[in-house]
């Protein structure tokens, strides 16, 4: 029975050296899966969801009128006087030749009547010339009245061909832009979906990587206590174990005895009867793995016990 129960305390207190480890092991893990998740939260952060397209412009915003402006070229038509001026000057060198022809024939009063019809047709070509004149200046004015409408109106298609196109842009620039809003909108909520799936999966790991640890360290805890405290052959009685030890008497052989607590509560959370295995003869100590003395209680005249 004794040794059954040394061995079950030495395989509890192996078992808590070890369960401690795992569990600090696990914790410094925990941390560090903690900053690399850290890390990969604040990249994931400030990944930028900002509408792509919010400071979009109208790229048909400053299009001008190509037509605007354009000069009436038909305004600057001018007559062309060559054909009267030379007309007019064949007329009278033909009649200057006429009457030095007839000045001797006819007399003086047949040279008044030439001179009279004469004049006559030199009216009759005046006017003539001036008839083409008018005539050109017509149609100088026509072709301008002309080309004046249709450049009214191209430059009225302009307008209107800039118009539409400022609008299209502005309602391609519209689209894009709440289109962009959406997708700003789709970007957060994914990103914070995947940050929140981060964080509980990053959570849920670190608390089940604890709880094994946990769990094993109270697995070897209880079989301490069952194997040590909970019998009174055999107990953890070395001095580093334990707190508020105070002498409280003696043993018939002259051991000293002392109340005690232990520091780790899960050991034993009572206040005990025992002695210091430092303290002992060495045959009733015994030492395990852990390195912590135990104490073979049927060896001496102490009683190892709970005293409240």
């Amino acid at each position: 029975m004794l040794g059954q129960a040394i061995g079950s305390l030495a395989g509890g207190v192996v078992g808590l050296i070890g369960a401690g480890k795992r569990r600090r092991a696990a914790q410094a893990e925990a941390a560090r899966a903690r900053a690399e998740m850290d890390r990969m939260k604040s990249v994931y952060t400030n990944l930028d969801t900002s509408n792509p397209y919010a400071n979009l412009e109208n790229q048909f915003g400053t299009l001008t009128n190509q037509y605007a402006g354009l000069e009436n070229t038909m305004e600057d038509l001018t007559v062309n006087q060559q054909q009267a001026q030379f007309e007019a000057q064949q007329f009278q060198q033909s009649q200057a030749n006429i009457m030095d022809t007839m000045r001797g024939a006819a007399g003086g009063s047949g040279i008044a009547a030439l001179a009279q019809t004469l004049a006559n047709q030199g009216q009759l070509a005046a006017q003539r010339s001036s008839a083409s004149i008018g005539q050109q200046e017509a149609q100088n004015q026509m072709a301008a009245a002309r080309q004046a409408g249709q450049l009214q109106q191209m430059e009225a298609q302009g307008a209107a061909a800039v118009d539409l196109q400022r609008a299209q842009g502005a309602a391609q620039v519209d689209q894009m832009r709440a289109s962009g809003e959406r997708q700003s909108q789709q970007m957060e909520f994914s990103k914070q979906g995947t940050l929140l799936g981060m964080a509980q999966s990053e959570s849920a790991a670190r608390q089940q990587a604890l709880a094994q640890a946990e769990q094993q360290r109270m697995e070897s805890l209880q079989q301490t206590i069952s194997g040590g405290v909970g019998l009174a052959s055999a107990a953890f009685s070395d001095r580093r174990l334990k707190n508020n030890i105070k002498l409280i008497g003696n043993s018939p052989s002259g051991l000293k005895i002392y109340s005690f607590e232990y520091i780790n509560k899960l050991i034993g959370d009572k206040v005990y009867q025992g002695v210091m295995s430092d303290e002992i003869p060495k045959y009733a100590v015994l030492k395990h793995a852990s390195g912590y003395d135990t104490v073979d209680y049927s060896k001496l005249d102490v009683e190892f016990k709970i005293i409240k």
